[in-house]
């Protein structure tokens, strides 16, 4: 269980940190993007010079996360609702960067294509779903102890999420770092997700 443990903690900190970082690393090579001010979706829209990089990561992010859900199932003793829901947000998350990885979002003032609308709608779904984790995890028998963080990181993702959905297409106050707040998101989910599972078994 040791061994099968340290791999599925390795693929879920190749794909979170990959997720995070390489968008950050191929940023650079956009002329014109701000890491504070634009979403990681738009690096891989078609007028993006690094639109594969970026599209090719989400895929390969998203292989890799509905792989750690066969870890994380794994750890979990028993399996009831709480545990299913939590497994189903993983999955969905997984399935949804899948999706937004091979159509890939809009540039900006561009109609919105069929490409444009699957890539929002399972994104969004993805991320909803994921949100609710730290929700379920309350309820989860193996992480009995964490339940204030847990709340804690669903309170701050969903705050985030909200700003983040809130921010589109605005340019003042907080609502401009709409880049930052989708960042700041998705660490918080993830840092949940590495903090849960290491927490969820007995090594």
């Amino acid at each position: 269980m040791q061994i099968q443990f340290k791999v599925f903690l390795i693929i879920l900190l190749i794909a979170t940190i990959g997720d995070l970082l390489i968008p950050v690393i191929i940023g650079f090579k956009y002329p014109g993007y701000n890491h504070f001010h634009d979403t990681i979706s738009s690096l891989g829209t078609k007028i993006s010079p690094v639109q594969k990089y970026q599209c090719l990561n989400l895929m390969v992010v998203g292989f890799l996360l509905i792989l750690f859900t066969i870890g994380q199932y794994q750890a979990f003793e028993s399996i009831k609702w709480c545990h299913k829901l939590y497994l189903t947000g993983l999955i969905l998350f997984g399935s949804g960067t899948i999706l937004a990885g091979i159509f890939p979002e809009d540039p900006i003032g561009i109609s919105e294509t069929v490409s444009g609308k699957i890539h929002g709608i399972s994104s969004g779904i993805g991320f909803l779903f994921l949100i609710f984790n730290p929700l379920w995890a309350i309820w989860i028998r193996e992480l009995k102890g964490f339940t204030q963080i847990n709340v804690a990181a669903f309170i701050l993702a969903s705050l985030t999420f909200v700003l983040f959905i809130m921010s589109e297409n605005k340019n003042f106050g907080i609502f401009k770092y709409t880049g930052l707040l989708q960042r700041l998101n998705l660490f918080i989910l993830y840092g949940n997700m590495v903090f849960n599972y290491i927490n969820s078994i007995d090594i």
